[in-house]
């Protein structure tokens, strides 16, 4: 997945590169990539995958049946 997203980022550099002969636009997608490239390593650092942060999120707990919150609320 990561290395799509670097394909991802790397085909949209090189077309504005290539469209706006290296415009002043073509420093947000490198940004975000040097973002990325950060996040990466940082987690490639600390020895955690970058989803590990996804996977220690607490569930939601919800009100009680009927509740605002309750997914089946809709289908009595």
């Amino acid at each position: 997945m990561a290395a799509l997203i670097v394909l991802l980022v790397l085909a949209v550099l090189i077309g504005f590169a290539v469209t706006l002969a290296v415009g002043w636009i073509v420093i947000i997608p490198a940004v975000f990539a040097l973002a990325v490239f950060v996040w990466v390593a940082t987690a490639f650092v600390l020895g955690r995958p970058p989803s590990d942060m996804l996977r220690r999120t607490r569930r939601a707990e919800l009100l009680g049946p009927g509740g605002p919150d309750d997914p089946d609320r809709g289908r009595r």
